[in-house]
């Protein structure tokens, strides 16, 4: 009996060393990215560990609204368009290509670009892309897309929620991550 609770409590202690999600530190809320880029995480969200993306966090379940950001080198193909990028592509050419596989992404019913601008991630040119549409039973969803390439690559974040309440609740938590890129 007594080696059952220590197995127990050894099982029990590993499990919680493998967390998926992790709190944002609010004393420590700084990650850096590969020696690439560093962000600060927003308060009140939950980070989680072990991702195809570079960070991914999310405030309610990422059901109901998630940040991703992820790097990529120009050589790797988009998922769904299959295109490459370079470092020469103009801002709106990666507008282009960010729109494109969001279309190419199927099952998006009413999809409509709402606004495409220029914008800065850490002081290099990027864009700015906000886009809807509706699931097949009629939720509005929204999804801010930040974008660049440069010399290292192509590098992407994502905010995605529905858009009657969660959109607007995590707006400004994702804009004030955005601010926050730093390329080290």
């Amino acid at each position: 009996m007594k080696n059952l609770r220590y197995s127990l409590f050894l099982l029990v202690l590993a499990l919680s060393a493998c967390a998926p999600w992790t709190i944002v530190d609010p004393d420590n809320r700084g990650i850096t990215v590969k020696q690439d880029y560093a962000v600060v995480a927003p308060l009140g969200w939950v980070r989680k560990n072990y991702d195809v993306y570079d960070v991914f966090f999310s405030r309610d379940g990422p059901p109901l609204n998630f940040i991703a950001g992820y790097r990529e080198k120009h050589d790797r193909e988009l998922a769904r368009t299959k295109r490459k990028t370079s470092a020469d592509l103009l801002p709106q050419e990666v507008a282009e290509l960010v729109i494109a596989e969001q279309k190419a992404g199927g099952a998006r019913g009413a999809f409509e670009v709402i606004s495409n601008r220029p914008a800065t991630l850490g002081g290099k040119p990027a864009v700015r892309v906000h886009t809807r549409w509706k699931t097949e039973r009629g939720l509005p969803i929204e999804r801010l897309t930040y974008a660049l390439v440069d010399q290292s690559g192509r590098l992407a974040f994502i905010y995605e929620a529905p858009g009657l309440v969660y959109f607007p609740k995590g707006l400004a938590d994702f804009e004030a991550m955005m601010k926050s890129v730093v390329f080290l």
